[in-house]
């Protein structure tokens, strides 16, 4: 996926009310933003348990394979730190209640809160939240959405705009192509419209 193939996948993907509205240049630049705030400070709206369960699942929907995974990407203090600075109160509400149904669910299935279950259990339990977003895909209002549609939009939105997502995965370049400037001149002739 080249990078404006992944500006315009945001763009129309833009499952959090806040984001919903800004193009797609805008939000590359307010993910990159919210990366540097987030490497300089701990936890601001998750506890300890709802960061590790937000970094939990982002792994399993981005996992570390020949590239390094959503919690490398530090996507939990990514989503922290979106919470913190842009959400909006019930948005962030939300999203919390997310978190504790996710637990519920995993208590009620398998007796333990979701960071307890075995990775089958918990991929079982994604699995079946996952079937529960697509069905629910035609709701328009981002309030509306479902938790792990936001999930997941947020762990590609906080990876691809991190350093490792943009540089291992994205293969991003600041400067793309090579310099030559010793190249040879010779056969080169100036046509018309060349100056």
């Amino acid at each position: 996926m080249n990078r404006r193939d992944l500006l315009h996948l945001l763009g129309a993907t833009a499952a959090t009310g806040t984001l919903a509205g800004l193009p797609a240049q805008r939000l590359l630049a307010a993910g990159r933003r919210l990366h540097r705030r987030a490497r300089r400070g701990g936890l601001q709206v998750l506890d300890p348990h709802q960061s590790d369960t937000v970094a939990t699942i982002a792994e399993l929907i981005l996992p570390t394979t020949d590239t390094p995974g959503a919690r490398a990407a530090r996507v939990h203090e990514f989503v922290d730190t979106l919470l913190a600075d842009w959400s909006p109160d019930d948005e962030r509400a939300r999203f919390l209640a997310g978190l504790a149904d996710v637990d519920a669910r995993a208590r009620a299935a398998f007796g333990a809160d979701f960071l307890g279950a075995t990775e089958a259990q918990r991929v079982t339990l994604l699995t079946q939240l996952d079937a529960e977003a697509q069905a629910r895909a035609a709701t328009p209002d981002p309030r509306q959405q479902p938790f792990f549609r936001q999930m997941k939009f947020l762990t590609v939105f906080g990876y691809c705009t991190s350093e490792v997502g943009a540089k291992a995965e994205l293969h991003y370049e600041t400067i793309p192509g090579a310099y030559d400037g010793c190249g040879p001149f010779g056969g080169w002739r100036a046509g018309p419209g060349d100056f």
